[in-house]
């Protein structure tokens, strides 16, 4: 049996967004981040910011524009994965600089690798199919 507290915040969350998300988590950790470097730094604005990205993160949890707030981290992982991604592809190319050449497409900008040493190549985008010329 539910005590009569518990069925007053059960009653006050419903609508509400509620939900502990990537976006959230994220924040929180910036939030702590802040605060720490905040005891070793005199900058007046760091002292503030922490506080406004904790407003943030509660505003977002007890949000009733469920949809708004689900948009808002879907936006931050297509973000994250974007990042994500690009340091991915750093990594891989720097364990393969000496087997094969990276670049990108002229056209659509998608990274593109060949091996090196075959001179000049014909290569076909794997995305936009547009083919041009590469020395590798």
């Amino acid at each position: 049996m539910q005590s009569n507290w518990q069925n007053k915040i059960i009653q006050f969350m419903r609508g509400r967004y509620g939900v502990f998300d990537p976006l959230n988590k994220m924040l929180l950790i910036l939030t702590a981040i802040l605060l720490i470097l905040n005891l070793f730094t005199a900058i007046p604005l760091l002292g503030l910011l922490p506080l406004l990205l904790l407003v943030l993160v509660y505003y977002r949890f007890f949000s009733k524009r469920i949809y708004v707030r689900s948009n808002e981290n879907q936006k931050y992982l297509r973000w994250q994965n974007k990042v994500k991604n690009f340091f991915k592809l750093k990594k891989e190319a720097v364990q393969n600089r000496k087997t094969y050449a990276y670049f990108h497409c002229p056209h659509c900008k998608k990274a593109l690798r060949a091996p090196k040493g075959k001179g000049k190549i014909k290569v076909t985008c794997s995305q936009c199919q547009q083919q041009f010329t590469k020395k590798v």
